[in-house]
């Protein structure tokens, strides 16, 4: 899963990327990266750049139904993982001669199965609408 560019108020972009693998003898237990570069948008102006990959592995809860894991490991996984880099980038860069780098907060439910199988009958059903003439 490609995460999507985030601008940090013009100073650098975010980008993230994700890898999900569930275990063959068990579908509740996953392994989970995450990862995430941050550049400065002027090479000139900025003071950090960033590039760590987080790996996770994660149990689902044996009350979750199975139809719904796989979007439940997509949106919450990842965002556990953006969530702690947060926290070590602005730990590590706030020691430093320049100001602190604060990541923006991110959400990871638009790259769950579902909301992308939506998202391409959404894209085929307006692909299959006649044109209207101008």
């Amino acid at each position: 899963m490609e995460g999507t560019q985030v601008p940090l108020a013009g100073e650098a972009n975010v980008t993230t990327k994700v890898e999900a693998a569930q275990r063959a003898d068990n579908k509740r237990d996953w392994k989970v990266a995450l990862q995430l570069n941050c550049e400065p948008a002027d090479k000139n102006a900025g003071a950090y750049v960033v590039a760590m990959e987080l790996i996770g592995f994660f149990e689902v809860d044996s009350e979750l139904s199975e139809d719904r894991i796989g979007d439940v490991v997509a949106a919450n996984a990842p965002a556990i993982l953006y969530s702690a880099a947060r926290e070590l980038i602005l730990l590590i860069t706030g020691r430093g001669p320049f100001p602190p780098l604060s990541l923006p907060s991110a959400t990871f439910i638009d790259e769950t199965p579902t909301s992308i199988m939506r998202r391409a009958e959404v894209q085929k059903a307006a692909a299959a609408k006649p044109k209207q003439p101008a």
